[in-house]
């Protein structure tokens, strides 16, 4: 037996399976840290992607404004526009009724989500962020004049004697910017559509506003 062999012969056993876990050791921490820069990577190139879709979807909801005001546009043909002194004539109240009458004629098929539709998730979550931020006592003022009506309906008529309580700034600095004649509105806990000019509901988001407990 030559002397080399002799010394490898000559190193205990426990010692080599020592060596063996090691290297075990070792290629574990090295596929871990594989898997890690790569879950960090895939997060990383998950978040412009969750961006780009959000730009897309807020774009979509903003181009559905778009054709419905070229619709109203058209609709608006031969209705008289209201002058500042026909305020308690019924002119003001006539003019509306019309173009009410027209825009439910030309959407009768119009169904909750039409206009809102894939953005409605963002501005559920615009209006949380603002609850959560401004404090229990704050949010809950800030619904005190939300009339507590029955859910809306597309088409339907703002109630007439229900209170017009405007969105929160902070919320509505956040939300995308509506044309001249539609509004935000709040109606229980729904997020509303409203066209300020016919008084009716365009579209809804249903339980846009969280639960606020005091």
């Amino acid at each position: 037996m030559t002397p080399a062999k002799s010394k490898l012969l000559a190193i205990p056993t426990i010692h080599l399976r020592l060596w063996g876990q090691i290297a075990i050791a070792v290629l574990l921490c090295g596929s871990i840290a594989r898997g890690t820069a790569l879950s960090a990577s895939a997060a990383a190139g998950r978040q412009p992607a969750a961006e780009a879709t959000k730009e897309a979807v807020l774009k979509a909801f903003l181009k559905r404004i778009d054709e419905y005001v070229a619709l109203k546009k058209r609709l608006t043909a031969g209705v008289p526009s209201p002058r500042p002194g026909d305020r308690g004539t019924g002119k003001v109240e006539r003019a509306g009724d019309t173009l009410a009458s027209r825009l439910k004629g030309a959407r009768a098929e119009a169904k909750p989500g039409d206009m809102f539709g894939e953005a409605a998730p963002y501005f559920k979550q615009i209006i949380e962020h603002d609850t959560e931020t401004r404090g229990v006592r704050d949010a809950y003022a800030a619904m005190q004049e939300v009339p507590a009506q029955s859910p809306p309906a597309v088409n339907a008529l703002y109630p007439e004697k229900a209170a017009l309580a405007t969105v929160p700034p902070l919320i509505l600095v956040n939300l995308p910017r509506l044309p001249d004649g539609l509004e935000y509105r709040f109606m229980g806990r729904d997020l509303i559509l409203r066209d300020r000019d016919a008084n009716i509901i365009v579209d809804f988001v249903p339980g846009a506003v969280p639960v606020i407990k005091r």
